[in-house]
This record gives structure tokens, C-alpha cells and sequence, in this order.
């Protein structure tokens, strides 16, 4: 019988497992038996933690994101200008760009992952970027120049450059870009 602390500790072994077997091979190509064996549990254990293998990845890609949301907010936090907000739209960046999955949801691998959810669960994984800006602007205490749905809109097309990232280091240095467009943009959107 499973404590509730290994059950945690399995859990957070099968995280870590899945965000490095989906950035190496991909939802579709991951097998639940894969996961077990890396974890050192066996496939019926699994099925007490996880009713299916979406419910693992969509755990999986949740936790990513609340991470990534309270580092962005921490930076932000410990620098509260429009430096600390810059720095933090780098970091974020940076990070999205390390871990395809989480925005380039146009790939067949990602729409397999997500034609087997249920709308709310759907929902529940998706990035509310207006609601995520409107909270890193209250804790950066900034007083924006533009109307906030500008800001925030002009805020999350910056951050959808990373769809493009491929394409842009053909020709170009995309951090280099990604860089400069936020050091422009955040002068231009912040007293």
C-alpha cells in the first residue's frame, strides 16, 4: 500500500519523466509503460495515480506553467520596473523556447494530446494571457500609457514571436530580437 508521500513522490517522478520524454519524443510517441519503467513503478501503480496517460500530461503541463507564472511574478516582484518587467519577459521567453509543447499546440502531436480532453480540461490548461499580464502589472505596481487591452494584447503577440522562432533563426539572432522588441515595447506600454 502506497503512503500519500510516495504516492507524491511517484508523481512528481512521472512529471519530470513526462516533460523530458515530450520535449525529446512527443505525446503520441510516449507510452505509459516507458514512463513506468523510468519511474520504477509498474503500469497498474500508474493507473492508481492517473486514471489515463492525458491526465499525467495534462498535470504535467499545468505544473510547467504555474512554475513558470510564480517565477515570472518573483522576478517582477524583486524588481518592480520596467526593467524587472523586461527581464522577467525574457525568462519567460527563454523558457517557453526550451519546451516546445507548451505553444506550439498546431503540431498533430498536440492536437492528438488535446482531441482526447474534455473541453474544460482543455480550458483549464489554456494560457489566459490578459488575466496572467493584468496580475504581473499589479505586482510590478506600473502605470501603463496605453489602455490595458492594448498593453496586454501587445504583451501576448510579443511572446507568440516564439511560434516563429525557427523561422526568425534562419536570417536572425531570435533572442537578440525577442530582446530588443521587449526592450522597445515594455518603454512604450509603461510610464
Amino acid at each position: 500500500m502506497l503512503t500519500e508521500a510516495d504516492r507524491e513522490a511517484l508523481r512528481e517522478r512521472l512529471s519530470g519523466l513526462c516533460e523530458e520524454r515530450w520535449i525529446e519524443r512527443g505525446y503520441k510517441k510516449t507510452s505509459i509503460k516507458e514512463l513506468c519503467e523510468g519511474a520504477g513503478m509498474s503500469v497498474g501503480t500508474f493507473y492508481t495515480l492517473y486514471p489515463t496517460k492525458e491526465d499525467l500530461f495534462c498535470e504535467t503541463i499545468a505544473g510547467i506553467q504555474e512554475e513558470l507564472e510564480a517565477r515570472f511574478l518573483d522576478t517582477i516582484a524583486k524588481n518592480p520596473t520596467k526593467e524587472g518587467f523586461a527581464q522577467a519577459m525574457k525568462d519567460i521567453f527563454r523558457e517557453y523556447a526550451s519546451k516546445p509543447f507548451l505553444y506550439n499546440v498546431g503540431t498533430a502531436d498536440f492536437q492528438s494530446f488535446a482531441s482526447k480532453l474534455p473541453a474544460d480540461t482543455l480550458e483549464k490548461i489554456s494560457f489566459d494571457s490578459f488575466e496572467f499580464f493584468g496580475r504581473a502589472v499589479d505586482v510590478a505596481g506600473l502605470a501603463l500609457k496605453v489602455a490595458p487591452e492594448q498593453a496586454y494584447g501587445t504583451l501576448s503577440a510579443l511572446l507568440s514571436i516564439i511560434s516563429a522562432k525557427n523561422t526568425l533563426s534562419l536570417t536572425c539572432n531570435c533572442l537578440a530580437v525577442f530582446d530588443y522588441m521587449t526592450d522597445v515595447l515594455v518603454s512604450g506600454i509603461f510610464e
